[in-house]
């Protein structure tokens, strides 16, 4: 199944492809090794917040396990890597999953197989945060109600986590929040979709990237049946 085309404008404000891993390396050693392999596209990495934490206080806090430490960008790309997790994303106008962003994962994990920075795979996730300038819950197949009534009010904020098959989709919408939106703030709704397959005792690279498309059409599929068939013809 295809990701809906026919919404105008676009709503994608972000696109992230994240595999989190156990290192085969020193931490100290990775973004060297990977960065001797991206260098000819992904040239100045920058240090992100987490890297300048002691190393204590990253160890302390789970909420930084997977926190990434350095970034570097290539046109419409974002690389960021830390000791067990990289990613990639796709912020502002998107690029289109087959026409740029799968070829840019693509060449991007064959570099990183070729650093040997990554000794197994834990987990691959595949989220989307979608923007609409309206109220995204008169679109959609959700149903909120109270006392058997529609829910009415200021805003709206739903989380939740569904499970289909081999895969998991942590599933975020709100109404009426502000959102920066290619450098300005604009009020609206937001579909944060984030489908994942994770395997403890990991994955390699073998299958790897037909991992990714399926992980990306369940992506897909669970969007599609959030909305309602006249707002993707929309």
């Amino acid at each position: 199944m295809k990701r809906p085309t026919k919404i105008t404008p676009d709503p994608i404000i972000d696109a992230v492809v994240e595999l989190r891993y156990v290192s085969a390396v020193p931490p100290d050693a990775i973004l060297g090794m990977l960065f001797a392999q991206v260098q000819s596209k992904y040239t100045d990495f920058k240090k992100l917040p987490a890297a300048t934490l002691p190393e204590e206080i990253r160890k302390s806090d789970p909420g930084l396990r997977f926190s990434p430490y350095y970034q570097a960008e290539a046109g419409p790309f974002k690389l960021n890597v830390g000791p067990r997790v990289i990613s990639l994303s796709n912020t502002g106008e998107y690029s289109g999953w087959k026409e740029a962003f799968f070829p840019e994962l693509k060449e991007l994990f064959e570099k990183v197989k070729q650093a040997g920075i990554v000794k197994q795979f834990s987990r691959l996730g595949v989220r989307y945060i979608d923007f609409f300038e309206l109220d995204i819950y008169d679109k959609t197949n959700l149903t909120i109600r109270l006392n058997d009534k529609p829910l009415e009010s200021l805003q709206t904020t739903l989380s939740a986590i569904f499970r289909t098959g081999d895969f998991s989709t942590r599933l975020q919408t709100a109404n009426n929040v502000t959102v920066n939106v290619k450098g300005n703030k604009r009020n609206g709704s937001i579909i944060d979709t984030d489908t994942y397959f994770e395997y403890e005792r990991g994955f390699n690279f073998e299958g790897l990237l037909d991992l990714m498309n399926k992980c990306h059409e369940e992506s897909v599929t669970f969007f599609s049946a959030c909305c309602n068939r006249t707002f993707l013809k929309h």
